[in-house]
């Protein structure tokens, strides 16, 4: 029975809509309206009772050092920190002082910044020489070509100086030692590697990946650094007025000037 009396069409449901003699007092109000002002004013009522109910428990014999130093007015609890650090108490500081502070603020900005790339590009070649297992040195100045010596440690810087002629040559030099190599590897026997070779690989992966991640960690840094010593540098020449452009006549405008 209920589906048989769910399957008849009913009547849409519609709202009452607010007469035009009301329009001058606004949107008609609707139960769900009445709802969220009733919640609202009934949590305000408990709050209150709570809030009386704990004032009236308290222990008059409570103390603690900051009621020596703490004031309030009309029962409302006033900072003296806030005023003289201009936080609320309508205390303003000098301009001078504001600049001065900009300033400070972006010289210690282009230190940190300065240092943190300096470290990344450290990091970034001990990165670059683990990943490709040579340890890195200095960089040999020129166009050369780098040897190893044959105990594998010593490097020699050979020059290279390449016609027009020799790069097809040269080309062919490579495929050749491409292919040798392949036939090298295939040649050489498999020599499983022992517990301690494990380990070593092992440290020297996870050296890797921590160093992998404190350079994205300095990167990410040094970006945001970069960001806020802009706004900062962009704000002390706002504050001066000597920042601005030039017009189509050439006249030259502050930023605080209307552009003639």
């Amino acid at each position: 029975m209920s589906s048989m009396r769910n399957a008849v069409q009913r009547r849409n449901h519609k709202e009452r809509a607010q007469p035009a003699e009301r329009q001058k007092w606004g949107i008609l109000e609707k139960h769900k309206d009445y709802s969220l002002r009733a919640k609202d004013h009934n949590l305000k009522k408990r709050k209150l009772s709570a809030l009386k109910s704990k004032a009236a428990d308290r222990n008059e014999d409570e103390f603690y050092f900051g009621m020596m130093s703490s004031q309030s007015r009309n029962g409302v609890k006033v900072a003296k920190r806030g005023e003289e650090n201009a936080g609320g108490g309508g205390k303003t500081l000098n301009m001078d002082v504001v600049r001065l502070m900009k300033t400070q603020d972006v010289g210690y900005l282009r230190t940190v910044l300065q240092a943190t790339r300096k470290e990344m590009e450290g990091l970034e070649k001990e990165v670059r020489g683990q990943e490709v297992g040579v340890k890195t040195t200095a960089p040999t100045p020129g166009k050369g070509r780098v040897v190893f010596g044959e105990s594998g440690e010593d490097l020699v810087a050979v020059p290279v100086v390449l016609m027009e002629d020799d790069e097809d040559d040269l080309a062919d030099l490579e495929e050749m030692d491409d292919e040798e190599s392949e036939v090298e590897d295939e040649e050489k026997p498999v020599v499983p590697m022992t517990k301690a070779e494990k380990v070593a690989a092992k440290r020297k992966r996870h050296g890797l990946e921590v160093k992998q991640n404190r350079l994205e960690s300095l990167r990410d840094r040094a970006k945001k650094l970069s960001t806020a010593l802009r706004e900062v540098e962009d704000q002390r020449v706002r504050m001066s007025g000597k920042g601005g452009g030039v017009n189509k006549k050439g006249v030259v405008y502050k930023t605080r000037e209307r552009a003639r």
